[in-house]
This record gives C-alpha cells, structure tokens and sequence, in this order.
C-alpha cells in the first residue's frame, strides 16, 4: 500500500506544480489582458456614441443602436471572460495545496477514530459509520466545490475560446484604431 500512497503524492505534487506553471504564465497575462479588455469597452462605447447618440425615437433606430451596442463591445466581453479565468487560474495552485492538506488531514481523523473508538456494540458501531459515511460527505462536499471550479476553468481553456480571444484581440486593434480615426475627425470638423 505504501508505493500507492507515494504514488498519489507524486501526482498531486505534479498537479500542483502543473498549476503553479499555469499560474505563473496567467501571471504575466492577467495585466496585458485586463488593459486590452478596458481598451476595448472604452473604444466601443466611443464609437457607439459617436455613431448613434442621440438615439432616435424610431423602434428601428433603437433596434440597431442596441445591436450596434452588443457588436462594438462583444471583444471586450470575451476579454473580460478570459481575465477572470486568468485570475482563478492564479488561485489555483493555492486552492489545490489546501485543498489536499485538508484532506489528508480529514482522511488521517477518519482512520484514527475509525480504529480508536472501535466499539463492540451494534449502536456504537453503527454509529461510528454513519460519523464516518458523514466525514466523507463533507470532504467530498469540498472537493466538488473545488473541481467544479476547476471544471469551468477547463471549460474555457479549449482551442475555440482561445482563438475567439485572438479574434476579440484584433477587433479590439480595430476598434481602438477607429475610435483614435473618429475621434480626430471629429477634431479636424
């Protein structure tokens, strides 16, 4: 059993050191990243309302201010999904060392109590499995927290996201550069 047990510790540590590579390269985009997003939104707002302020009253006029709206800041909604996803992937080598001492910690009680109270009456055993079965609730409970955040990290770490992230990186280029294009023709006039 023991090789086992060293087994699941290299590979924990493997993970962790996976994250903290992860959270390392997150890192140094988190900043890049957050000022692309707010480039973005600034760019689109400028260009939006440069476009169609005042709205007019008209439900046609309304109904292409609002879609104008959504296309001009779509990039900077993209990019703001991948910072936050940046910033989870920064907690997570953290949140997985907890994580596992915690466990470890929970596993070693249940074994201790599990071999110290061993009761020999049917209620007293009885009852040390339901405490046990009750244990292993709530480390199970704290894990699946952890891996369903984890999971919606996963989610968007495929190639279609990031390459919609490459997208939403030119059309930012584009918006800035019309929005700088806008804003000095409305200068020069």
């Amino acid at each position: 059993m023991p090789p086992a047990s060293s087994s699941t510790a290299a590979d924990e540590s493997r993970l962790v050191q996976a994250a903290r590579a992860a959270a390392a390269l997150a890192n140094r985009l988190t900043t890049g990243i957050a000022v692309l997003a707010g480039l973005s939104a600034a760019a689109g707002l400028l260009l939006w309302g440069l476009l169609w302020w005042p709205p007019g009253g008209a439900l046609s006029s309304l109904v292409g201010a609002t879609v104008t709206l959504l296309l001009v800041l779509g990039p900077a909604a993209v990019l703001t999904l991948f910072y936050l996803g940046l910033r989870d992937l920064l907690t997570l080598p953290d949140r997985l060392s907890d994580r596992t001492a915690h466990t470890v910690e929970q596993s070693a009680e249940a074994v201790r109590a599990a071999t110290s109270e061993a009761s020999t009456s049917l209620l007293g055993r009885l009852w040390g499995i339901v405490r046990q079965v009750w244990a292993l609730r709530q480390v199970l409970l704290e894990n699946r927290a952890l891996l369903v955040r984890t999971g919606a990290l996963v989610r968007f770490a495929n190639p279609g996201f990031l390459l919609l992230v490459g997208a939403a990186t030119v059309a930012t280029g584009l918006l800035v550069a019309g929005a700088l294009l806008a804003l000095a023709v409305v200068w020069i006039l």
